[in-house]
């Protein structure tokens, strides 16, 4: 088996409060199961230090920084930094640890590795920044509008250029792989998506049962905040016209204050971080994931459509996830539209069954984590194998193209 070295800008832990790490957790406990040899490089927050006692059993070793939010500098200063440390101790770990393999995660962790002598080397971006940006701009006007739409037409020609310094891209979502397919040059590119995090079947619910309305995202995250504002503003009041009874919980870590404003005690909660999901998707008749601007693949949309939860969603929520509209989950766009879906699922609960069965089916179906992983590791044996004698890399880090 493999000795792999993971590099990623965040740090992977089953209780880290973005699904990010969450999800690159899940995927080196798979690959610890197939019997590949783990290292590590992150970066690390001070209140993550005690999470690095659950991703030591994976690892030989582990090499951690600290994120630039864990560095009493100013941002500016602190940001690079924080990123020279990384690159820094991931040319330590090539050096002593000696891989035969590297997986990147994330784009600016990709950026920060190139130059260094490696060997073969997927790169995983979790998301394509310039669809982000394109979006992001067309909710915008006049000079901000235009800034974005300059820093979107950069990246749609940077990220491309980047992925082609790897030797294998793995995309997280079909929606993220069409992006990137025509970009790429004779770079492969599979699919490697983020996978479902739980089963909530044997899960105490978090709140007693009814209209449970449920969010969840890390809110410290403009997207996320943004989107509840919207649901809050524009959607949640025609739902409780319909629907009285009905309770809207925002559920993830670091909610800011224009959100911490929206809980009442009544009909909106806000809970800020939980140390365990399941119990929250246990609770929810309807998840919503009502996200203005989103690419890669939502976890938090994965997480309720695994469990059976139905779902109401943005079709930028949906980009990656790939579901059919109607038949795994409802697609609004508009207020009143995406009011009247979550008001169907709560008053009818047959619907609201045989949709979340869907979701759940369509999830196990598409998002299996070890079929995902039989194409990775045959796609490295095909590429980047010791059977294939490749050259070793230049000393810039780059490797001849694959055969």
């Amino acid at each position: 088996m493999a000795r792999i070295l993971v590099v990623y800008k965040e740090f992977p832990a089953p209780s880290v409060g973005h699904a990010g790490g969450q999800g690159v957790f899940r995927l080196m406990a798979a690959l610890r199961r197939r019997g590949h040899r783990l290292a590590l490089v992150a970066r690390i927050r001070r209140e993550e230090a005690p999470l690095a006692d659950e991703v030591a059993p994976l690892c030989e070793a582990v090499f951690t920084v600290p994120h630039h939010s864990a560095l009493d500098l100013p941002r500016p200063l602190a940001l690079p930094l924080s990123y020279l440390a990384l690159r820094r101790t991931a040319a330590r770990a090539l050096r002593t640890w000696q891989p035969d393999q590297v997986l990147v995660e994330f784009a600016q962790t990709a950026f920060v590795l190139l130059g260094l002598r490696r060997p073969f080397a997927t790169f995983r971006p979790h998301d394509v920044n310039w669809f982000l940006l394109e979006q992001r701009a067309g909710r915008c006007k006049g000079l901000r509008q235009a800034r974005l739409r300059a820093l979107a037409w950069l990246l749609r020609r940077a990220e491309p250029w980047l992925c082609r310094r790897y030797d294998l891209v793995a995309a997280i979502s079909e929606g993220d792989r069409r992006l990137l397919a025509p970009h790429c040059g004779d770079r492969p590119l599979i699919l490697l998506p983020l996978n479902p995090a739980f089963s909530v079947a044997e899960v105490d619910p978090a709140v007693p049962p009814g209209p449970n309305v449920l969010f969840v995202g890390a809110m410290y995250r403009s997207f996320n905040a943004e989107a509840v504002r919207w649901f809050a503003a524009e959607v949640w009041p025609s739902v409780l016209a319909r629907v009285p009874e009905a309770r809207f919980y925002i559920v993830g870590y670091g909610p800011p204050e224009e959100v911490r404003a929206l809980h009442d005690g009544e009909h909106v909660f806000v809970t800020g971080y939980v140390p365990d999901l399941a119990p929250w998707y246990r609770a929810a008749a309807v998840f919503v994931s009502p996200l203005l601007v989103a690419g890669g693949l939502l976890q938090k949309v994965l997480d309720a459509l695994a469990t059976g939860v139905p779902v109401v969603a943005t079709s930028v929520s949906n980009h990656g996830v790939g579901a059919t509209p109607g038949e795994h989950l409802l697609v609004a766009d508009e207020p009143r539209a995406f009011a009247e879906a979550v008001v169907r699922l709560l008053t009818d609960p047959a619907k609201r069954e045989r949709l979340g069965q869907a979701g759940r089916r369509f999830v196990e179906d598409r998002y299996d984590l070890e079929r995902a992983l039989d194409r990775w590791e045959a796609a490295v044996r095909r590429y980047g194998g010791p059977e294939n004698d490749q050259p070793p890399p230049s000393p810039k880090g780059k490797r001849s193209p694959p055969r």
